[in-house]
Parts: C-alpha cells; sequence; structure tokens
C-alpha cells in the first residue's frame, strides 16, 4: 500500500507544478456555464419560463434548478475524466515504454489509478471551492440534508473510479489497435451528451432513459448531482449505490482480464 500512497504523493507535487492547468480547467467550466445558461435562458424565455418536466417522475426543472443541475454536472464530468491518464496509457504500450512496469512489483491498473488521483487532486481542491460558492448563492437548491452531503461524496468516489475503469479499458485496446485516441475521443463526445453532463439525462424520453438506466452511464454524472440537488432524497441513493458498486465490480474484473490478455500478446510479439 505504501508504495501507491507513494505515487499518489508524487503526482500530487506534480500536479503542483503545473497549478496553472486548473485554472485553465476552471475557465473551461465557467464557460461552459455560460454557453449553457445562454442557451436554457432562451428555451424558457420560449416556453414562458415554464418548468420543464423530468421523466419518469412528477418533478420539473425550473431555471434556476436546472442550472445548478447543469452546473454541477459539468464539475462532477470533468472531476471523473481521466483522458489524460489514458492518453499517458495508450503512449507507453504503444511505444515500448510499459516493459518497466512489469519488472516492478505493481498493478498497473492500480498505479495508474494512484497517478490518476494524484495528477486531479488540485482539480479537486479548486472545483470543490467552486460548489460552496454556488451553496452560497442557491443555498436552498444544493446539499439539502446531511444524507444528501454523504451521497453525494460517496457516489461521486463512485463515478470516478467507475469513470477511470472505462478509460483503462479503452487504454488497453492499444495493445491491438493503432489508433485509440480515436475511440476515447469518440467516447468523450458521446458522454457530453449522455450522460447528463450539458444536457440531464432526465430530459430524455422515458424509453431512451430506460435504457440508460440499465448501463453504468447514470452513475457517472447524474447520480451523485441528483442527490446534490434534492431530486434523490434521503437515503434512497443506497440502493442505486450498491447497483453502481455492482458495475464496479465488473469493470474491475473486465479490466483486469483485458489487461492481463493485452499482456500476453504484447510479450508474446515481443515488444
Amino acid at each position: 500500500m505504501s508504495k501507491y500512497l507513494s505515487i499518489l504523493r508524487i503526482n500530487w507535487v506534480h500536479a503542483l507544478e503545473y497549478r496553472g492547468n486548473a485554472l485553465i480547467g476552471l475557465f473551461a467550466i465557467l464557460s461552459g456555464l455560460f454557453i449553457e445558461y445562454q442557451i436554457w435562458s432562451l428555451i424558457f424565455d420560449t416556453n414562458n419560463q415554464s418548468p420543464i418536466s423530468m421523466s419518469g417522475t412528477s418533478e420539473a426543472f425550473s431555471f434556476d434548478r436546472l442550472i445548478v443541475f447543469i452546473f454541477l454536472s459539468i464539475i462532477v464530468g470533468q472531476l471523473k475524466s481521466s483522458w489524460m491518464t489514458s492518453s499517458q496509457m495508450i503512449l507507453e504500450i504503444r511505444q515500448g515504454l510499459i516493459n518497466k512496469y512489469l519488472i516492478r512489483p505493481i498493478s498497473y491498473f492500480w498505479y495508474n489509478f494512484m497517478m490518476f488521483i494524484g495528477v486531479n487532486s488540485l482539480y479537486y481542491i479548486v472545483y470543490m471551492l467552486l460548489i460552496l460558492m454556488f451553496i452560497l448563492l442557491y443555498p436552498n437548491m444544493i446539499f439539502l440534508t446531511f444524507s444528501s452531503i454523504i451521497g453525494f461524496v460517496v457516489c461521486l468516489t463512485l463515478s470516478i473510479y467507475l469513470s477511470y475503469c472505462i478509460y483503462f479499458i479503452m487504454a488497453c485496446f492499444a495493445f491491438w489497435f493503432g489508433e485509440v485516441r480515436s475511440i476515447v475521443t469518440a467516447y468523450n463526445l458521446g458522454m457530453l451528451m449522455i450522460s447528463g453532463q450539458y444536457i440531464p439525462i432526465r430530459l430524455f424520453p422515458e424509453n431512451i432513459l430506460s435504457i440508460i438506466q440499465w448501463t453504468p452511464i447514470p452513475f457517472l454524472v447524474d447520480l451523485p448531482v441528483s442527490i446534490a440537488t434534492g431530486i434523490i432524497v434521503g437515503y434512497e441513493w443506497i440502493d442505486l449505490f450498491l447497483y453502481g458498486v455492482l458495475w464496479c465490480l465488473i469493470l474491475t474484473i473486465l479490466s483486469f482480464l483485458i489487461y492481463r490478455i493485452g499482456i500476453k500478446d504484447y510479450e508474446a510479439f515481443g515488444q
């Protein structure tokens, strides 16, 4: 365990050296929120400021509630993203740099996970401060109860881990394919649309929403944000969290399995 904590600490120091990236990320969030604000302002103006109904529930989004939801969705979307780690993995596999990990007594999966957490640790601090700012601006719309705070933190952790597993699996495709970054890019663009990061999935038609709910997608953005904004109340999130844990187990096993198969093919070709 100490060796993984050392990896975490080293990458935390590395993140501090490039703290300007956190400011760029903050600018990206605020820019995205500004664009979303303008788009939804136009939609609500056209709809005479009438609330927009959510699929599968009797609740509806008012303008302020929707803006808060989208703001938190953008932040969670940024926190869970591990495309930088996956890009590094793809580069190491394609250029043979992964050889150095094969002779070390560490798991490549957990090594990259700790590196991912360490690199993003500064973002976590900056974005949490941004959330605190929104709590002051919208005190009646975020974290209404103690259970919602606990649920948000727990399910955000779930989201980050699930996202990492998905990126790890995509990076392992580099064992067989020459260009994997296009797959990662396509995934990122797709998740912007269907994970709830820019359009809440609760605005999708019920038939599409029912399909999405059978996948890990709702756990990436929608679940923690729905808890924080009071759409999921009390401890209703626990059953959903347990279902998300099941997906964590499935994707973890799949990650190790695909990596092991990839390494065998990698060593067979003598790279």
